[in-house]
């Protein structure tokens, strides 16, 4: 495009993985492919539409590529549908992905929902097309970054997706349940760099998890910035209070003894 400028593309490699912040991703879905005896739907969970984030760096336009050779789908293939990225207990667990794919421009995957007492609700709202919204989470390993009409971008070249979670808030507008007769026309919008930034009360939520794995910080902290309504600069500023609070020495107190005698 005449208009846009690409500087060199740069690679940020991630080693360790494991410390590697899970984000996620909203697509919205309807109930057109269900199957309900089987209790399964087929999702459309990302068309690499473009969503702004913001790091230590300042705000960047993330962008997910989709070509097989950039995504493992080898977690994602028998992961379990969690109820909006929660995963502290089973009760957390939804269903699960019976197959997952990516063809270049959309990734799918095919998702059946348990039959316990407790996910029929679930179950029942996702039919009346109640339930409308999934969330991909990833883990990215590598990074190209570019430079678009003076906006920073990075899209991820090598990324892992290890489960789909029914969220009440999209993101992805061009990802829903898939419906036979929109594939040909689905497309996407790009974002433009200039617009203006409103973070969901989910990316805050995301954001505020992943300051706090990687300050070490613990559930309670993290329970009490959300609670609190704290945003990203805010939570990001009590981090760093709790790690000089955690680093300072600790300072102790000795008693003198004083004794007065005759002399």
């Amino acid at each position: 495009m005449a208009d846009t400028e690409t500087t060199p593309t740069s690679r940020r490699s991630i080693v360790e993985i494991d410390n590697v912040s899970l984000l996620t991703r909203r697509s919205s879905l309807k109930p057109q492919t269900v199957n309900v005896e089987e209790r399964n739907v087929e999702v459309v969970w990302s068309t690499g539409a473009p969503v702004r984030r913001r790091d230590m760096a300042g705000q960047y336009i993330e962008r997910l590529s989709l070509d097989p050779q950039a995504v493992d789908l080898s977690r994602l293939e028998g992961a379990s549908v969690l109820d909006a990225h929660r995963q502290t207990a089973v009760r957390d667990v939804l269903g699960s992905v019976r197959s997952a794919a990516v063809d270049g421009k959309r990734g799918t995957a095919l998702i059946q929902f348990s039959a316990r007492p407790e996910v029929e609700p679930v179950w029942q709202d996702v039919l009346a097309g109640i339930l409308r919204h999934v969330s991909v989470g990833y883990s990215v390993e590598e990074w190209a970054e570019t430079n678009e009409n003076g906006a920073r971008v990075l899209t991820a070249v090598r990324w892992t997706p290890p489960e789909i979670s029914l969220v009440p808030t999209p993101a992805d507008p061009g990802a829903h349940i898939r419906m036979e007769t929109e594939m040909t026309e689905t497309t996407t919008t790009p974002v433009p760099p200039e617009a203006p930034t409103t973070d969901t009360r989910a990316e805050v939520n995301a954001e505020i998890r992943s300051i706090a794995r990687i300050a070490g910080l613990d559930q309670s902290w993290i329970d009490g910035q959300i609670d609190g309504g704290a945003d990203a600069e805010t939570a990001r500023r009590a981090a760093f209070e709790a790690l000089a609070q955690r680093s300072a020495p600790p300072i102790r107190s000795e008693q003198v003894r004083v004794e007065m005698g005759e002399s």
